[in-house]
């Protein structure tokens, strides 16, 4: 070999050196991570079912990481401001997201200019839990099960109404109006907690609401559950069949959770936060969390996830276009 090889293989290997780096380093700070504190950015505000259930999933990966996981409240503007916020985020592992469904699937097709973009901004790390709701009539209603009031608005088209106390809600009793083939005249409520006695009083015929809100006045005699929106029927309404049981199966759509990093975030990070996540999901912490909250496990991880949040932006898209929402 001439001197003058020699001397240009010097230069070469000092690229490919500098080239290699960025791969080494990101193994390297895999196995390190995480080395400071870590936030998870949540939509709720503080106090609320989703809050508990992120600040639990904190304590958990706190304790298998060693490292605190912080919890920070950013609620408002349908999820926005959170999504936002972790979209913009350093890719490095230390913001991490704890989403609803809302927020990556239903939240393209509400808003014109969604300052994020739910499969290009984010890299989801595992799905977490479902939330589902039940359809639910007074409990003086002469409808005992869903047939009962499919029978009666088919009769009588128009006549019967329903409550709804949000965008997402409204979307959903529209997936059960159409797979029921009903008409019924919807009457919009600011929030459930104005929605729940006049649904109680008679005022309102029908409505879906949130199985944990559900459970109390079903417990009382106020309101009666005709079915969930669950996959397998619920352990605090076990006597109440699925969707798919009263053969609405098209109707059963549920809310779920799930934990997202900012692109970028180097694969061994998103494996370790997913081990440890999925590890949570089944933990005695979170099992006693969805007893409480009516809600329920629903594990994956982040290839899942993404076809679950593809799958869900197609539905969403039909629902909401069905229901006559405009994007604001």
């Amino acid at each position: 070999m001439s001197i003058f090889a020699e001397r240009a293989r010097g230069p070469l290997r000092a690229l490919l050196a500098l080239l290699c780096l960025p791969a080494l380093a990101a193994p390297a700070a895999a196995q390190t991570y995480p080395e400071r504190p870590v936030r998870i950015v949540s939509i709720t505000s503080a106090g609320t079912g989703a809050d508990d259930y992120t600040r639990l999933l904190a304590k958990h990966l706190g304790q298998k990481l060693g490292q605190s996981f912080v919890v920070e409240n950013k609620p408002g503007a349908n999820m926005i401001l959170a999504c936002d916020y972790v979209a913009k985020a350093a890719p490095d592992g230390y913001t991490l997201l704890l989403s609803a469904s809302g927020a990556m699937a239903a939240n393209p097709f509400l808003f014109r200019k969604l300052p994020y973009d739910p499969l290009k901004d984010f890299v989801p790390v595992a799905r977490m839990s479902v939330i589902p709701v039940a359809l639910v009539v007074p409990a003086t209603s002469p409808y005992r099960t869903v047939a009962d009031l499919v029978a009666a608005a088919r009769a009588k088209p128009g006549t019967l109404n329903f409550g709804t106390s949000s965008t997402g809600y409204r979307t959903i009793i529209t997936a059960f109006n159409d797979a029921a083939k009903i008409q019924a005249m919807s009457v919009p409520y600011k929030a459930m907690s104005t929605l729940l006695p006049d649904l109680m009083s008679g005022v309102v015929d029908y409505g879906v609401v949130e199985v944990s809100a559900v459970v109390p006045h079903v417990q009382s005699g106020k309101l009666r559950a005709l079915a969930v929106t669950a996959n397998a029927r619920m352990p605090q309404l076990k006597d109440v069949p699925t969707m798919a049981e009263a053969g609405m199966p098209a109707a059963a759509i549920n809310s779920w959770t799930g934990l997202f990093a900012p692109a970028g975030t180097p694969p061994a990070i998103v494996d370790k936060l997913a081990q440890y996540t999925l590890e949570f999901v089944n933990s005695p912490e979170a099992m006693a969390h969805y007893g409480a909250r009516g809600s329920m496990p629903y594990p994956a991880g982040g290839a899942e996830l993404r076809k679950t949040i593809i799958a869900d932006q197609q539905m969403w898209k039909r629902l909401i276009t069905l229901a006559g929402i405009e994007p604001e």
